[in-house]
């Protein structure tokens, strides 16, 4: 992994003394993107932006810093940082300022992803040294598994183009619910998944958006997304005391950072509503920071989230953390299931649920299509179960006087996420 050198961070802060007060950035993917857009093209195109963005908030091109490929310091030498009632709040809108819109590198458009941390500086003390940890591992998770550049072309295209549908409201929840095996008419709680709505008839035309979920996962930079779709949820959460969702949560988003700290401080204020939170975390990524993914999601649970873990059987992250949460639920993916209702293989389904049913309070089975997969899964001991054979998911939310709901985009300039 290509971890950014903290000596060449710490020569800079020696020469620097016109602030105490920094910011350092440092951006997601950025191997792959030098690669796929040319190392010089780019780096003139991400500093010429993060320069432009950042003027409104008092920052002169002298105050940034560039530490090498993938970290940039910035200090406010002028006036020092303007004094904020709450600094991550602040973070926030200066990620959005550099991040809602792409940086245009010659006729490429670049959706960038940057991780950020304030970096206070003493003549007594060393910088905080966990911050600066949590932003390397962060951004060196991002470099693990270098894509082939036609394929971040390609991916960011995908982006691009689903960032853009957001802005124009034409991303919306779909829901579906889960349902106690006992009894079916008992809805634990509705699945919140996404479907891209390309006309004005959003329940005959909503698609799924899988695809360019996994370009985001490639491409690392799931975190707006992610953070869009869970303010929607709160939202929504507040406005019906009855509702409860589960929304879905990519586990390389799970780092140490300003907008987890927003959600935290906002479900702090509201133990009912985090009581009615759901958050599932899906296997949809070979590799991904473990250690901060289960430092973030036990200091949910601490709120009162309820914490759910899908997996696919295929890798073991998932069950390792699960073996250090401990979860609410563990889901199993559809493809277990199918595989034993098409190879007649229902004791050796049984046999492999015993590891979740003894590291959670409760087994879902997804993907329930058929019959005979409600039968299997009931044979099997499962706690509920989801899929088409039961409800299908529907953008036209299952609750009286309920609209279609947009997700609005946490990044947009002027969204303030906490203002629930």
């Amino acid at each position: 992994m290509n971890v950014p050198s903290m000596l060449s961070l710490s020569d800079v802060l020696q020469q620097i003394t016109a602030s105490n007060e920094y910011l350092l950035l440092g951006l997601s993917n950025g191997k792959a993107l030098c690669d796929a857009y040319g190392l010089e093209p780019f780096q003139h195109a991400f500093l010429s932006a993060v320069q432009e963005r950042l003027r409104p908030y008092g920052v002169t091109d002298q105050d940034i810093t560039v530490v090498n490929q993938v970290l940039l310091l910035v200090g406010w030498s002028n006036t020092g940082l303007p004094l904020q009632p709450n600094k991550d709040l602040y973070l926030e809108r200066i990620k959005a300022a550099l991040c809602y819109e792409p940086v245009q590198c010659g006729s490429a458009r670049i959706q960038i992803n940057v991780f950020s941390s304030w970096l206070t500086l003493s003549p007594y003390e060393a910088p905080n040294s966990s911050q600066l940890r949590s932003l390397a591992n962060a951004i060196a998770f991002s470099e693990v598994i270098p894509q082939p550049r036609e394929q971040t072309r390609d991916d960011m295209a995908l982006a691009i183009r689903f960032y853009t549908d957001m802005q124009s409201d034409k991303v919306v929840l779909s829901f579906q619910p889960v349902v106690s095996i006992k009894n079916r008419q008992q809805i634990l709680y509705y699945e919140v998944l996404l479907r891209r709505n390309e006309s004005a008839d959003a329940a005959n035309a909503a698609t799924s958006c899988a695809p360019v979920i996994q370009a985001l996962e490639r491409l690392h930079s799931t975190e707006r997304l992610d953070a869009s779709v869970l303010w929607t949820v709160l939202q929504l959460l507040k406005q019906d005391p009855s509702l409860h969702l589960a929304c879905n949560i990519s586990p390389l988003s799970l780092h140490d950072r300003t907008c987890w700290r927003l959600i935290a401080s906002t479900l702090r204020k509201a133990p009912k509503l985090a009581a009615r939170l759901t958050l599932e975390i899906s296997e949809t990524t070979a590799v991904f920071d473990l250690h901060a993914a289960a430092k973030q999601l036990n200091s949910l649970r601490v709120l009162g989230c309820k914490l759910a873990i899908a997996t696919t059987g295929a890798g073991l992250n998932a069950f390792r953390l699960a073996k250090k949460l401990g979860p609410h639920v563990i889901k199993i993916h559809k493809t277990l299931l199918h595989q034993a209702r098409n190879q007649g293989s229902g004791p050796g389904f049984h046999s492999w649920l015993q590891l979740p049913k003894s590291m959670s309070q409760q087994v879902v089975a997804e993907g329930i299509e058929t019959d005979l997969d409600l039968q299997l899964s009931v044979d099997a001991g499962v706690h509920a179960v989801q899929g088409h054979f039961i409800t299908p998911p529907t953008v036209q939310p299952p609750w009286n006087g309920a609209v279609p709901l947009c997700v609005r985009d946490s990044f947009t300039p002027t969204h303030n996420p906490v203002s629930l």
